[in-house]
């Protein structure tokens, strides 16, 4: 993975960079659509009777995850059902490329039923790539870095890693590699491919933007 030295990546900012880029408008936007996500969560959306038994666990889940204000599992549950996915989206989300010095390359507005690009599933205890870099890479796996705003806005980052394999027993894989193959330091994380921002609404978050990041751009 290429790396620009000359634009470290401060993580505690990005989301306010990229949250910059609807303005003020965005966010007087993102609260007026409040409404919609509670009236989705009183029951509009999937009908109870489809919902399979892991969809009613991971939305109890969720729910709980909400109460308690504890983003990290509200995120695991929208990771793993698409019935969490459904009910705490946003009325619209916004699925953007920019390069890496954060000029916008693309953009489209999409509403959740058009959305079917959310790049992250939790397999077991394991983050992976809903889309591997290389088709059939079972190996894959991808490396989060959460972050919250004083706003209660939450951002996601994300990158692809593998495994070395030198593992010191148990489930260790052994120590993560970039997308270059080389070494990730332990306790840091490499240049982000992704990025995913969920907003407050009511007393929960709601799913609003996908930003991906492209190499050397």
């Amino acid at each position: 993975m290429i790396r620009t030295p000359s634009l470290p990546l401060v993580p505690a900012l990005i989301p306010f960079l990229i949250l910059g880029i609807g303005g003020e408008a965005k966010a007087s936007s993102a609260q007026a659509e409040a409404p919609v996500l509670l009236a989705q969560a009183s029951g509009s959306g999937t009908a109870d009777q489809d919902l399979s038994p892991s969809d009613r666990i991971n939305l109890d889940q969720a729910e709980n995850a909400c109460m308690n204000g504890d983003y990290r599992t509200f995120f695991n549950a929208f990771a793993q059902s698409a019935a969490v996915r459904e009910k705490y989206s946003a009325a619209r989300i916004t699925r953007s490329v920019l390069n890496a010095h954060g000029k916008v390359i693309s953009s489209q507005t999409l509403r959740p039923e058009e959305y079917r690009t959310f790049p992250v599933l939790l397999i077991d205890y394991d983050y992976k790539p809903a889309k591997p870099s290389r088709a059939g890479d079972a190996e894959e796996y991808l490396d989060l870095q959460f972050n919250q705003s004083q706003n209660n806005d939450i951002s996601v980052e994300w990158s692809r890693i593998h495994y070395d394999g030198q593992s010191a027993g148990g489930d260790d894989r052994g120590n993560p590699l970039d997308a270059d193959g080389k070494l990730v330091p332990p306790g840091t994380h490499q240049y982000p491919e992704g990025q995913l921002l969920f907003q407050p609404a009511g007393n929960c978050w709601e799913f609003s933007e996908d930003i991906r990041w492209k190499r050397g751009g």
